[in-house]
């Protein structure tokens, strides 16, 4: 049995907070209340490894048998505030004393690479739950459905993103695919023009946080569903793994995605190209130009009905929701594992 002690600020964004992953891996993996009975030490954020330097330094000097793992869910996190997003093995030199910890994120672990559904979508049931009946329905559509609605779709294209326009939010590691997306989609958030274009977040529409309403995600598929065109899809950062909900909210929703992909991305291996706009390589102002001058096409057409009907077939029953947490169960405990031998 493997034993962790979650803590930090931003301990409940990690795999073993969220319910659905907690119980799959309670037989292999147990949460302890108290550090002194752990064999690992789990943060969630690098922050957190400067907020708690003073302990971790104190708990780890007095017993050094234990492992300190950072398990960091968020790419973005790891890039911005990581001093090393893509080492597995680090120390962090903290004023107390340097602080050995092991990095498991999705370059330096296999926990987050998915066959199906992405590692998001499996902390909460009721992603399952809402695309199982959005898909559904929308899977029975036509071409000439599809052609219908987006000639009436009130709304030309959906921004939900928090605002976000430093240069700091542009980092670039080109050797591992991996790029900070949050200028770029505030950007043409900002610069985005046509017709009717809704713009949500943090710093675009006053109102509660996405944080502190009821149900974040219900709120959003009932304000969009089915009145827009286009709808942003656009990740704060391309990691070639990382998928978040954002694209399937707008299948789900009966947008057409605009997302952000190199060939290696694995969204590519999910749904038609066809299906999505890609903005890959592309300036602000050229991913505008590119979203007004897409055509709608019967190619597209078929591509987009194509997409709707496997993202139905995939979300149907539970299977592929069930296979996806048993392969990260699997994963996380053997990333564990091999950090800290089992007592």
């Amino acid at each position: 049995m493997i034993k962790v002690y979650p803590f930090g600020k931003y301990c409940h964004r990690q795999p073993l907070a969220y319910q659905p992953i907690a119980m799959l891996c309670a037989q292999e993996i147990t949460v302890t209340e108290r550090p002194e009975d752990a064999s690992i030490l789990l943060l969630a954020h690098s922050k957190d490894l400067i907020t708690h330097a003073e302990f971790l330094t104190d708990h780890l000097r007095k017993s050094p048998d234990k492992r300190l793992v950072l398990l960091s869910e968020e790419p973005f996190w790891d890039t911005i505030w990581g001093a090393d997003p893509f080492t597995r093995e680090q120390v962090f030199f903290s004023d107390f004393g340097d602080i050995p910890f092991t990095f498991l994120n999705h370059h330096t672990s296999d926990i987050f690479t998915f066959d199906q559904i992405p590692y998001y979508l499996l902390t909460h049931h009721r992603f399952a739950a809402r695309y199982s009946l959005r898909f559904g329905k929308n899977a029975q559509r036509s071409k000439a459905d599809w052609q219908a609605h987006f000639r009436q779709a009130p709304i030309q294209a959906a921004f939900i993103a928090e605002k976000r326009l430093n240069e700091k939010f542009a980092v670039r590691f080109p050797a591992q695919d991996t790029y900070g997306l949050c200028r770029f989609r505030s950007q043409i958030t900002q610069a985005y023009q046509t017709g009717t274009v809704y713009r949500g977040g943090l710093g675009w529409r006053k109102g509660a946080l996405r944080q502190e309403l009821p149900d974040w995600h219900l709120d959003k598929l009932l304000t969009l569903d089915r009145r827009c065109r286009f709808i942003s899809a656009l990740e704060n950062t391309h990691q070639p793994q990382y998928l978040s909900e954002k694209l399937f909210d707008a299948f789900a929703m009966g947008a057409v995605p605009l997302f952000y992909a190199s060939p290696a991305h694995r969204l590519n291996q999910l749904v038609p190209e066809g299906a999505w706009i890609n903005l890959y390589g592309l300036t602000p102002s050229e991913a505008v130009q590119a979203i007004d001058n897409f055509d709608m096409n019967d190619d597209f057409l078929a591509a987009y009905v194509e997409a709707q009907q496997h993202l139905a077939q995939t979300f149907e029953t539970p299977t592929a929701m069930m296979r996806e947490r048993d392969r990260l169960r699997r994963a996380l405990g053997a990333a564990l594992a091999e950090v800290c031998p089992q007592d």
